[in-house]
């Protein structure tokens, strides 16, 4: 089975992961503030000490984030995401940034091994719950194909618009 994390725990993090939950998938969360994750470990959900550990624990691993700044901290800083061995992974990146943002840490990750698809959605809360987001998807056609089964579980639709800065393009156009 293929285990997904979640980093980043705010209203729309945690109901993204509650979601994947409820459909069977095994799944690992962080979030800076760790008493965010507690509700989701009663739920089933297993907790990592840090973006470095949520990383090696995982084969997706989704990052849903405040902004640039939060971004570059839970990627690139100490004990990181692209700190721990990310050869063959896939990040899927659903904030809302942008595009510049997005399409230089689709570098650092592919220069760390691994692959990379920015998907910010459109929809709240409940649509989140219920798998009913709209997902625009960005990144090289091989790396949203192994990005689907997740954002099936998530999506009542996704649409690949291009390449990594198109989805964010997309997403802030509307």
């Amino acid at each position: 089975m293929t285990t997904i994390g979640v980093a980043g725990l705010g209203r729309m993090g945690a109901a993204i992961a509650q979601r994947l939950i409820e459909t069977g998938a095994g799944v690992v969360v962080w979030n800076r503030s760790a008493e965010k994750c507690e509700a989701l470990r009663a739920r089933g959900a297993a907790v990592a000490p840090s973006p470095a550990a949520l990383a090696a624990q995982c084969d997706v691993i989704i990052t849903i984030l405040t902004d640039a700044d939060a971004i570059a901290a839970v990627y690139r800083g100490q004990d990181g995401l692209l700190s721990a061995q990310v050869p063959d992974k896939l990040f899927i990146e659903m904030s809302t940034v942008r595009p510049q943002t997005e399409q230089a840490l689709a570098r650092d990750v592919a220069a760390a091994g691994a692959g990379f698809v920015e998907c910010p959605v459109g929809g709240t809360v409940g649509p989140a719950l219920k798998g009913q987001l709209l997902g625009f998807a960005g990144g090289e056609a091989g790396a949203v194909e192994r990005a689907r089964p997740v954002l099936e579980k998530l999506c009542r639709r996704f649409d690949h618009v291009g390449e990594v800065g198109a989805g964010s393009s997309f997403k802030l156009a509307i």
